[in-house]
């Protein structure tokens, strides 16, 4: 239910039509009040009475106080949980808004007049508290509106809210559903997986019978028992002896090569697919992945954590297998020889395993912890090396080198602590074995002077013993790799849980012709959705009509392109292309007929001929040049050193920002789209250059709908139609000499703040 459950005791004469826990008090301090609308009144309930006497000029920041009631609200039997701080009549409230501060929010209404501050909620309740806001406003407006079928979704075992787009909790997810995954990986190399698996099985069953040769050496060669044995009989059974250890060390050897060039082979083809997948899965995310996510840290996904899956499953699995088949061959040979003096050697076996487990669940912290600030570095790293121009142009390497040495420092400091903990656990599995070690010495050679037990027992009992405490010694030294191998797994899950939020429908729409016409219906949207960015967005572009758009920075106009490009989905309202809603036509169609010369030019490291052709990479040399001279890129490309072969860097280091602009154009020239994105596609051009690109664009937009943005609000004078935009609505909307002379307009204001800026411009050259 997405409605709270009101406190014991309380109920209201009225059906209650929503009710909202906040977790803040007026002050600011914790504790929790209800938001209630029940029937046409609007209540503040204080939970558990320690508001009682809570004065309403406490609550109210502007204007008139609202009337209050210190009563409880009636009753059902119960005693009263909650008293009523604020009490207001729905008819006589207007404009509620969500604000949002630092660390928080408070939602507000007016009343009388004034704003009134109701409730105040820290940001974990920000998004609740929106929905509350839009669904509160509607209701003013004497509009249906439903409340949302569902709260956010949460862990069903721990309650925590679990990330948008997946269901898949990373606190308390089994660490065995990791194991199961990754062991799945291994079904189209099964057959290679089985041959390995069978090799494994055959050298541990000839390296157990290694051991045992002790056992003819000293009974019946060395030491032997009763009669001894002619000496030409006992010195050919040595050299038959010697013979089957060197046949047995031989074979061994060559399975023990063949197992590690198969178990590499099989371990890399997992990783490799591991890796695809995750890059491919990357690829297709949302956009709104990468909005709260350092890109360093996403790089460190994909080769790091990937690089300790491939450590584990090209060694760690290989020995697993082995030393378990050793452990329990290992065993059974124990009992063959002596039953009584094997019990003993299993009495540090308990206390292995619960140390180990014991140490497991501390461990695993400590690591995700190291990961994560493996992470952090990468991050850092990724983000000064890109951004190394602007750090030495304002001389900030020691800073740079401070944060680098910090962060370094919290991986050492993260590293040494997982080390600290290994040492202990080693050191402790160690003392054990050594123990039980020694008790069999005692024990096996009081039976041997006895008589109980032969010394070619004990020899080889003693040699199975060292076999059987080694695997259990490095099952421990395993558990250091499982534990880093199954935090990484489960990093790199925890990216391929993340559904895209953007997806097509399984009965998408082909149209892989469009026409170009495109209308928002009443779209709303925010990265964050209780912070909309676009409010109620409505208009429609005609096919082959140029639309600019304009405002201030942060009126949302890269938004509205982005929305259209389908980065990111409405909140509210539908945009629709040819008068099918974009969410249901199929997104390759939608943007190969797409194109987009962006502000922030990207090209890739490689030939300019191939940056030019790279949304149609089978274009001819001849439509590539005929792209360049549409975009006025021709010449400055014949005067490089190899011409349209010239290699670019990256990010397309070797060319200036009007250069790599013009490329931006002769790509989107190239792709020939029926929608065409002028993002500020002039914006870092000079007065001629832009003059002769404009005229090449003029002739690129005819017969395509253009939307275009620019702050130079000249370059938009031979729109059909400009959209204002002004704090995410579309305030005027008309052509560009109507909305000039619209005096005291908001667009008429941006072009005298232009020019104003530009006779600045002037005086300063």
């Amino acid at each position: 239910m997405w409605n709270e459950p009101l406190p014991p005791g309380v109920a209201f004469d009225e059906p209650v039509r929503m009710s909202v826990a906040a977790d803040l008090r007026p002050d600011g301090s914790f504790g929790r009040e209800l938001l209630v609308v029940a029937g046409q009144k609007l209540l503040v309930l204080t939970v558990d009475g320690t508001g009682g006497g809570m004065s309403p000029s406490r609550v109210s920041r502007r204007g008139d106080t609202p009337p209050a009631s210190g009563n409880t609200p009636p009753a059902s039997g119960a005693p009263p949980a909650a008293t009523v701080r604020l009490e207001l009549p729905l008819a006589e409230l207007k404009e509620p808004k969500a604000e949002s501060f630092f660390g928080g929010g408070a939602l507000e209404v007016s009343y009388n007049g004034s704003r009134l501050e109701l409730v105040r909620y820290s940001a974990a309740r920000a998004r609740r508290f929106a929905t509350a806001a839009k669904v509160l406003e509607k209701w003013l407006k004497g509009e249906e509106a439903p409340l949302p079928e569902g709260d956010e979704e949460r862990c069903p075992r721990c309650g925590l809210p679990l990330e948008k787009g997946t269901k898949v909790c990373s606190v308390c997810a089994p660490k065995s559903r990791a194991l199961r995954r990754l062991i799945a990986y291994l079904r189209p190399h099964l057959p290679w997986a089985l041959l390995l698996m069978g090799l494994s099985l055959v050298a541990t069953a000839i390296g157990l019978l290694i051991p045992y040769l002790q056992k003819p050496l000293m009974d019946i060669v060395l030491v032997p028992r009763g009669t001894p044995r002619p000496m030409p009989e006992r010195l050919r059974i040595l050299g038959l002896l010697v013979l089957a250890g060197l046949a047995a060390h031989l074979l061994i050897t060559s399975i023990g090569v063949a197992q590690s060039w198969l178990s590499a082979w099989v371990g890399n083809r997992i990783t490799h697919d591991v890796r695809c997948q995750l890059y491919r899965h990357l690829q297709y995310l949302s956009l709104r992945f990468y909005d709260k996510r350092e890109l360093g840290t996403v790089i460190s996904r994909v080769n790091q954590d990937t690089g300790q899956l491939q450590a584990f499953l090209v060694w760690g699995s290989q020995d697993l297998a082995v030393n378990v088949l050793r452990l329990v061959g290992v065993g059974v040979m124990v009992f063959v020889i002596n039953w009584k003096l094997a019990l003993l050697i299993l009495i540090p076996a308990p206390f292995v395993t619960v140390l180990s487990g014991t140490f497991w669940k501390r461990i695993h912290h400590i690591i995700h912890r190291m990961f994560h600030r493996w992470g952090r570095l990468n991050a850092l790293l990724s983000e000064t090396l890109n951004g190394l121009r602007i750090v030495k142009v304002f001389s900030q390497q020691a800073r740079e080198i401070g944060r680098f040495d910090a962060r370094s420092a919290d991986l050492a400091t993260a590293g040494v602590r997982v080390e600290w903990v290994w040492s202990v656990l080693f050191s402790g599995i160690g003392l054990m074995i050594a123990l039980g070690t020694l008790l069999v010495w005692y024990m096996g050679g009081r039976d041997v002077l006895g008589g109980r037990m032969t010394p070619g027992d004990l020899v080889a009992f003693m040699v199975y013993v060292a076999m059987f405490y080694e695997p259990l010694q490095w099952m421990s030294r395993l558990l250091n790799w499982c534990s880093r191998s199954l935090t990484a797994a489960e990093r790199v899950f925890e990216v391929l849980d993340n559904e895209p939020e953007v997806q097509e429908p399984p009965d998408a729409v082909a149209m892989p012709n469009l026409k170009g016409r495109v209308e928002f219906r009443g779209v709303t949207f925010g990265y964050e959705p209780h912070r909309p960015v676009l409010k109620n967005v409505s208009f429609v572009a005609e096919p082959g009509e140029m639309i600019g758009l304009v405002g201030h920075s942060g009126a949302g106009k890269t938004t509205t392109i982005n929305l259209l490009c389908r980065f990111y989905g409405p909140d509210e309202g539908e945009i629709l292309v040819d008068g099918v809603p974009i969410t249901r036509i199929r997104l390759e169609d939608l943007r190969t007929q797409l194109g987009v010369v962006p502000q922030d030019t990207f090209l890739f490291s490689g030939t300019i001929a191939e940056n030019i052709a790279y949304a149609k990479p089978g274009a001819t040399r001849e439509e590539i040049v005929r792209a360049a001279k549409v975009a006025n890129a021709h010449d400055f490309i014949l005067r490089k050193p190899d011409g349209y072969e010239t290699y670019l860097g990256e990010q397309g280091g070797g060319l200036s920002a009007g250069e790599r602009q013009r490329l931006a154009i002769a790509r989107a020239v190239l792709h020939d789209p029926r929608i065409l994105i002028l993002d500020e596609a002039t914006s870092q051009l000079d007065v001629q250059t832009e003059r002769q690109v404009q005229e090449a664009i003029g002739r690129l937009v005819k017969g395509r709908t253009t939307f275009a943005i620019a702050h130079r609000l000249s370059t938009l004078r031979n729109a059909d139609r400009l959209l204002v935009l002004k704090n995410g609505e579309v305030v005027e909307s008309g052509t560009h000499d109507e909305l000039l002379a619209k005096e005291g307009g908001e667009f008429h204001k941006l072009v005298k703040t232009y020019q104003e800026i530009s006779k600045v411009r002037e005086i300063e050259r």
